[in-house]
């Protein structure tokens, strides 16, 4: 039976805040992240449930783990999301975190929606911490409240580019920003050329992992208040 280990929490915190910390840097600078980042995260679950000898939960965060480094344009990159799914419902291990993973996987094909660092840090911390986060709570409020906090924080991280590029003088052509040469050799790693000669536009790369990392700190410290009661 699933249950809550105090200095497990602690330990499994420690490396969370400095994965978070690091990988929300290099984000807003560089706008990518190292591939590995994350793996601790995968490793601290698979131990959790190894250690619980909830051994099919252990092999399905293996397995959602090794989809997240296949190439997402690959067919494969989708077999092994729904070979996961297969193992949640035969094993009794579908939970709405894991439902909720596997989601996040499927939305990272082509990277069209999710870069596969998001895929990486979204999918580690529902495994990790979907249950292991409250004693009390099931591991549906861990997913629910991640979910939550990563569309609020998402908007405000939005909200504050828009802004900025507003104050900065950048005009906007719709959803995307008018070429901007100054703003561009600038910081060249935050946007997307879209477009050439006269029609190109710059499609600003969001930093997603911050708002990733801030929705799983709110979500694993205090969840929703709603679910307290």
């Amino acid at each position: 039976m699933l249950y809550w280990n105090p200095a497990f929490f602690a330990a499994s915190f420690g490396i969370f805040a400095i994965i978070a910390l690091y990988s929300s840097l290099s984000d807003i600078r560089k706008r990518t992240v190292n591939s590995f980042t994350f793996l601790p995260m995968f490793f601290v679950a698979a131990v959790y449930y190894i250690l619980l000898h909830e051994y099919y939960m252990a092999i399905l965060t293996s397995v959602l783990a090794l989809s997240t480094f296949m190439r997402t344009d690959s067919y494969i990159y989708l077999l092994l999301p729904a070979i996961s799914f297969i193992i949640a419902v035969l094993t009794g291990s579908l939970s709405i975190g894991v439902l909720v993973a596997i989601l996040f996987v499927l939305l990272g094909f082509r990277e069209t929606l999710f870069g596969i660092g998001d895929v990486k840090a979204e999918v580690s911390y529902l495994m990790a911490f979907q249950y292991l986060n409250r004693p009390l709570f099931l591991g549906s409020v861990f997913a629910v409240s991640f979910l939550i906090y990563i569309s609020a924080f998402s908007l405000l991280v939005i909200i504050a580019f828009y802004l900025s590029a507003l104050h900065r003088g950048l005009r906007f052509d719709g959803i995307y920003i008018a070429y901007d040469e100054a703003e561009y050799s600038k910081n060249s790693q935050k946007y997307r050329i879209i477009g050439s000669g006269d029609r190109a536009r710059m499609s600003y790369r969001m930093p997603f992992l911050v708002p990733i990392n801030l929705a799983a700190l709110f979500s694993v410290l205090i969840g929703l208040p709603a679910f307290l009661f």
